[in-house]
């Protein structure tokens, strides 16, 4: 072949090439669109549906008969099961029947940035329920109640982030917490960031539950924590424990 011809044939060639790489780039480029606009859509769907931490924990049922029979499921597939669920109205038509431990004093309706992340995490939010079920029947526990604004506040607010840091990590515990006290304001607000903050910095690390809400009585009792009284932040202290 000549030098001309061959020169020739190598362009139409590499102009072929070229034609079916941006050919291809452009279906590749069509259908990430594609797949995040159905994303986006699955989010806000997520976000409109789970509304409360009662949906929480319907969801967390659902999550457990789920794991019952796929053990060992990797956290993607348990997202695509819970997400479907949701996406095919599984919380308008469940008969999961809640016992009152599923309700959670001081965790009702999640607010717009708490649907956030559970639209983005969800079964980082069924772990966020959880720990929020052991830190309010832990609190129950040790002091008999479940109050509010006084060391068992203080108490359950620091357990739930205790336990938080060792489920899901303490950036994202510090994310979910954060998130939690968005419409709150004041002293209330003051005290359970400040809460939030001291139960992250306990040390979770190879530590059961029964080991972290030891620590955690301790950081309330030796005054680490914030209570109100008349409409003050004060330390905490010993006052109303029972074990």
């Amino acid at each position: 072949m000549k030098k001309s011809n061959l020169i020739r044939a190598f362009f139409a060639l590499s102009f072929s090439v070229l034609t079916i790489s941006n050919a291809f780039a452009a279906r590749s480029f069509a259908a990430t669109s594609h797949s995040n606009v159905v994303s986006s859509e699955i989010k806000c769907e997520f976000e409109q549906e789970v509304t409360s931490y009662a949906d929480l924990a319907i969801l967390s049922h659902v999550l457990d008969e789920y794991l019952i029979t796929h053990p060992g499921a990797p956290e993607f597939k348990q997202e695509v099961y819970i997400k479907s669920f949701v996406e095919n109205g599984g919380l308008r038509n469940t008969h999961v029947v809640l016992g009152l431990g599923d309700y959670l004093p001081g965790y009702n309706n999640l607010n717009s940035e708490e649907r956030k992340l559970a639209a983005a995490h969800p079964i980082q939010a069924i772990t966020v329920y959880s720990c929020a079920s052991n830190a309010t029947n832990a609190t129950i526990s040790y002091y008999g109640t479940n109050g509010w604004q006084d060391n068992s506040d203080a108490f359950r607010h620091t357990c739930w982030n205790a336990l938080m840091k060792k489920e899901i990590g303490q950036e994202s515990a510090r994310a979910w917490a954060t998130a939690h006290e968005a419409e709150a304001s004041g002293n209330d607000k003051e005290m359970d960031l400040t809460n939030n903050m001291v139960g992250r910095g306990i040390d979770v690390s190879g530590k059961s539950n029964s080991q972290i809400y030891e620590a955690v009585k301790e950081k309330v009792k030796n005054g680490c924590c914030l209570r109100i009284v008349d409409n003050r932040l004060v330390t905490t202290n010993g006052d109303g424990l029972i074990k």
